[in-house]
């Protein structure tokens, strides 16, 4: 693009291809949404860039509808180019925060994670974007 367009332009221009990769995307690809309460909660303040870096890479492995995965920590380790260590302090990590919920089904079986809600008990916050963006939708369906 040239630098030569007015601003108005370009941001117009910028605004629309957005929006037309986001539907391409949403339409073809998997994905993994990150709600506004990871940042209202603090976890995204919180949280290690290395946690966060899992939790994004748990959730773009996961089932959209049920947020579960069945990545072992081997395979994250690789991934990641990590010890198997390290990926195991991350999800304790992500765990302390109740972020992700592992677990086996019978011994010496690969291990589940689940991806767990988080944010949904700020909806009744009054202070909370989420609560004010709700009210505001049954109006007008635009953000305050």
């Amino acid at each position: 693009m040239s630098k030569d367009f007015p601003n108005r332009v370009r941001a117009e221009r910028n605004s629309l291809q957005y929006k037309e990769w986001k539907r391409t995307a949403l339409d073809n690809f998997g994905y993994f949404p990150i709600f506004q309460p990871f940042k209202e909660t603090f976890l995204l303040r919180n949280l290690s860039g290395n946690a966060i870096r899992l939790f994004i890479y748990f959730g773009l492995m996961a089932g959209n509808d049920t947020g579960e995965t069945w990545v072992s920590l081997e395979t994250a380790a690789s991934y990641f180019g990590r010890s198997k260590r390290a990926i195991s302090g991350w999800v304790k990590e992500l765990e302390d925060a109740r972020l992700v919920e592992r677990m086996q089904f019978k011994p010496d079986e690969v291990a589940h994670t689940f991806l767990m809600p988080y944010g949904s008990h700020r909806l009744d916050d009054p202070s909370s974007m989420q609560h004010r963006k709700k009210a505001n939708d049954k109006e007008t369906g635009e953000w305050l």
